[in-house]
Order: C-alpha cells, then sequence, then structure tokens
C-alpha cells in the first residue's frame, strides 16, 4: 500500500476517471453532502458523518482481510481528507484502494453514503462526468470578440493569437478583404496607384454579409489555434443573425449544437456564463434523446435492457454506449469465475450494485455513459445498452 495521502482530483469527464477504474481492489467509495452552515459548525457535522460513514463499512470491509481494515483505517480521519481547505462543492468522494487516494469535490449534492468492493463505486459522481462542465464560451461581438475557458463556477478569458484582430472596426482599417462580392473593372495605365474601378452588384447588407463572414472567419483561424487537439464543446454567444453567419463559417469540431442568443455585452454579470451552462444541458438532452431513439430502433439486436444481458456484454467489451438510471439499483454480483451474473442476492457482503458494474465495465472498455431520467428509461429498466457488435 503505497498511497498515503489523499490526492485533491479534479475530474472533470470520463477519461479522467478511467485510470482510478483500472485499480485493483479492494476499493472504498465515500461520498459525503457537505453542510451548509458556519464555517465552524459545518466541520463539526462534516466530520460527525464522515465518522459514521466509515463505521458502517466495518461489515462489508470484513471479507477482504487485514488489507481491508488497513484501508478503512487510512480514511478515519475527516481532517486529513479535507486537508482544512474551503470547502470547493456541495459533496465530496473519495476513492482509496491500495494504489489510490482520490478527494473529488462535486458541484452537486448526493446522499451520504459509503461502499466497499472489488470495484470503484462510481455512479453517484455520473452525472458531473456526463456533462460537460469545462467548455469554451466565444462572445461574438463586433466591438470586441472574446474567448474563455469556463467551468461550473469560473470563467476566464484567453487572449487571441497574434494577427488576430477581435474588433471588427480595427480589423476593417486594416485587413479589408480583397474577395468581396462587388466587381472591379480594370483600369488603365495611367490610374497611377488606383487597382480598379468598384461598380456594384449587391445591396450593401450583402456587404457587409460579406465583410462579416472574412472578419468572422479570421476569428475562426484563431479559435483553431488555441483549441487545436481540445474536445472541449465551444458555446457561442450573439445575437441570432451573427450566430447563423459564424456557423457558416467555423471549422472547429466540437462547436455546441446550443448556444447563448443575444448580445455579450448587453447581458448583466455572470448571466452569459449561466446561460452557457444552460446552453450545454440542452445539448445533453437533445444527445441523451437520440441515443434512446437509437436504442428503441436497435432493440432485439443491437441492444437490450436486461439487466444480465447488459452486464455481460459491459464485461465483454461490447457496449457501446450505456445509458443508466438516475435512480434505479440492482444488487448482485457478477461472477468472472462462470461469467454469469447473479442478481437480487441482497444481504449478502459480496452485493454490488450492478448497474455500477455495467457502468464502469463500458468506461474501461471505451465506451460512452449517459445518465437519464427514470422516466425517460426503456420500460422503466435500470439500463439500457447499444451493442458494438
Amino acid at each position: 500500500m503505497n498511497t498515503t495521502k489523499a490526492e485533491l482530483a479534479e475530474i472533470q469527464t470520463v477519461n479522467d476517471v478511467k485510470p482510478i477504474l483500472a485499480a485493483e481492489g479492494p476499493c472504498l467509495s465515500v461520498y459525503v453532502h457537505l453542510s451548509s452552515a458556519s464555517p465552524a459548525q459545518s466541520a463539526k457535522t462534516n466530520a460527525l458523518e464522515w465518522r459514521e460513514l466509515i463505521r458502517s463499512l466495518d461489515g462489508r470491509i470484513q471479507q477482504f482481510g487485514s488489507q481491508g481494515k488497513e484501508l478503512l483505517a487510512s480514511i478515519s480521519d475527516w481532517d486529513a481528507i479535507s486537508q482544512g481547505q474551503q470547502l470547493r462543492g456541495r459533496s465530496i468522494a473519495v476513492f482509496r484502494s491500495p494504489d489510490v487516494f482520490r478527494a473529488v469535490w462535486m458541484d452537486g449534492e448526493v446522499v451520504s453514503r459509503a461502499f466497499a468492493g472489488p470495484r470503484f463505486h462510481i455512479r453517484p459522481l455520473l452525472p458531473e462526468l456526463t456533462h460537460d462542465r469545462d467548455f469554451h464560451l466565444l462572445a461574438l461581438s463586433q466591438k470586441n470578440v472574446r474567448l474563455l475557458h469556463c467551468t461550473t463556477h469560473s470563467s476566464d478569458e484567453i487572449p487571441f493569437p497574434p494577427g488576430v484582430v477581435p474588433s471588427y472596426d480595427a480589423w476593417m482599417n486594416s485587413a479589408k478583404p480583397d474577395h468581396v462580392r462587388d466587381n472591379k473593372a480594370s483600369v488603365g495605365p495611367t490610374a497611377g496607384h488606383t487597382k480598379g474601378v468598384m461598380f456594384g452588384t449587391s445591396s450593401d447588407r450583402e456587404d457587409k454579409d460579406e465583410y462579416l463572414a472574412h472578419f468572422f472567419r479570421q476569428i475562426d483561424r484563431g479559435i483553431d489555434e488555441v483549441l487545436r487537439g481540445s474536445k472541449q464543446p465551444l458555446v457561442l454567444c450573439a445575437v441570432e443573425y451573427e450566430l447563423s453567419l459564424y456557423r457558416s463559417v467555423n471549422t472547429y469540431q466540437h462547436l455546441a449544437t446550443e448556444e447563448v442568443q443575444g448580445a455579450p455585452n448587453s447581458l448583466k454579470s455572470g448571466e452569459m456564463h449561466a446561460r452557457a451552462l444552460e446552453a450545454l444541458e440542452r445539448c445533453y438532452e437533445k444527445e441523451l434523446d437520440a441515443k434512446l431513439a437509437e436504442w428503441n430502433h436497435k432493440a432485439g439486436g443491437g441492444g437490450s435492457n436486461r439487466l444480465k444481458e447488459v452486464v455481460t456484454a459491459a464485461y465483454d467489451g461490447r457496449v457501446l454506449t450505456l445509458l443508466v438510471s438516475d435512480s434505479l439499483e440492482t444488487t448482485g454480483r457478477f461472477d468472472e469465475a462462470t461469467h454469469t451474473v447473479h442478481a437480487r442476492e441482497t444481504g449478502t457482503t459480496d452485493d454490488e450494485d450492478l448497474v455500477n458494474d455495467a457502468a464502469v465495465q463500458t468506461i474501461l472498455h471505451a465506451g460512452q455513459v449517459l445518465v437519464a431520467p427514470n422516466s425517460k428509461m426503456p420500460n422503466g429498466a435500470p439500463v439500457a445498452a447499444i451493442y458494438r457488435y
């Protein structure tokens, strides 16, 4: 056991948690809904709840012998877990195994629970891992285009690369494009420095559209340079006309399908950030509905919502997309020796949440996991899977 101190980890995506899930057991997973009282009172309340949760593991840890007892003792002290830091979330998750000791602040509220088993229990963490909480926001304004890196609680402006002009007027004065809708007629050699005579074939609005499109293209090139290699979503904020125009020239592959409508400079402090989070939530709901429709099309052949079939397929690496209920649990165990699932065997110390098992195995085999309200789950099942093959 070579890990002795909790590492406060930033876990934003499923990829971030994957190395933890590969750890060998025994694995302890403890979730605490933190008190919102005064700092002094919160410290006492959180410490008391932590002691009760650790005590609740006494029975389950027996199956792991002295190693399990040693692990439990290593996380018994709440002060060592919180490390005296100011609370940075509504909840905290702690993962402990012989080689892993991680503490993760969570934005959402969870039910305080503790788990012990051969794998970590990550279901309470899944809503935060499957919803984008680390993203970029592009505020489109002809006066001043801004790019921001955002998390759930923060928003920090990122400078554009040299050569990218964020102001439309400044760009028009310094880099007016040659290829516009207007035609040019050549003049004779006596015209001196005059390059051509402009004769209009389009309206002023069409001219403005063309110039603005070129302005946005150089913004897009700057975005490509800054976000090259990134998979974080980019949310747009602009008036409807500029949103449509920018989308027509965008080349960034992870542009969010939903946006914030409105002039960025007219939004109050924090409002643009809050509405960007709402836009990402709408993106998630659209993706979830699309996967549910896909499952409905493939059910019976390329998909299933039968728990035993889904858990077995997850262990075999056959699950491409796993839809998980946000509330239902089914206990039991997967017998790796016989490759069979024994469900609903409650009351034994080796029972596990089979839905969590399916989620862990899907992630370890590079599948996608989405959390759905139970009301949307096919036939009210706790899981539904779309298979690779």
